[in-house]
């Protein structure tokens, strides 16, 4: 073989190896990114993404926007009693119902930490009736066997304003004063209690505390009375 032969086999090999190398960390910065952005146990959107990406996208999208925060109940005794394996499949369960009880390829599901049960729904565009969506996400849950703690903020003000950029806290104080109240219902700011589940008897008379810092225009479409989430939901509120 001669010389020049010999050279351009030795590019040729070099070119191969530099395109086999460039494809091999292009799929690994592909796993990375995946594994940066999505929960390890559910496979639901990560709340690091959702804090740097996703929460900014739905802050300028100009849209209606509503935040539902939930945490799950007893996950503690289900650990206790059952173990980390049978708390992670109660995790992974509620994480499945949720992805169902969604809008597909509107709303965006996310747990919001890793070593946690708390979830986070990013409901994007105008929603016909709170109360319907709040106890739809209840039943879906029950109907898996999962008993859930829900906060539920909304607003229709679609410029960047303080209303929007607080969607996420409100929602999280609403699901504390859910939580309060025993677990198994559902709190809208601004509004009160707005769902019970499986029956349960929250006083709504009680004082819903920081979750009534959403003003009333902000919030649409709603009855604060208590509502049973075995009551059926008409699709018009599905999340």
């Amino acid at each position: 073989m001669s010389g020049a032969a010999l050279a351009v086999a030795a590019v040729a090999i070099a070119c191969f190896y530099s395109l086999w190398w460039c494809l091999s960390l292009a799929r690994r910065l592909r796993r990375i990114e995946r594994a940066s952005k999505l929960d390890p146990l559910t496979g639901l959107g990560s709340g690091d993404w959702l804090h740097a990406e996703r929460w900014p996208a739905a802050l300028r999208s100009g849209r209606p926007l509503g935040v539902v925060y939930l945490d799950l109940d007893h996950l503690k005794i289900t650990n206790d009693s059952l173990g980390h394996a049978a708390g992670d499949q109660y995790i992974r369960t509620a994480a499945e119902a949720l992805s169902h009880a969604v809008r597909r390829g509107v709303d965006e599901v996310f747990r919001s930490h890793q070593a946690g049960d708390e979830f986070e729904v990013i409901l994007h565009g105008p929603i016909d009736d709170l109360g319907r969506c709040a106890r739809s996400l209840l039943l879906r849950l029950a109907d898996r066997g999962v008993s859930a703690s829900l906060g539920l903020a909304y607003t229709t003000v679609t410029e960047f304003v303080p209303e929007r950029a607080e969607l996420r806290r409100l929602a999280e104080a609403a699901c504390r004063q859910a939580k309060k109240r025993g677990g198994g219902c559902a709190m809208l700011a601004g509004q009160g209690l707005v769902a019970a589940s499986a029956g349960q008897d929250c006083n709504p008379a009680d004082s819903p505390g920081e979750s009534q810092a959403m003003p009333h225009s902000a919030a649409q479409g709603l009855s604060a009375a208590p509502l049973s989430a075995r009551q059926p939901a008409a699709d018009g509120g599905r999340p």
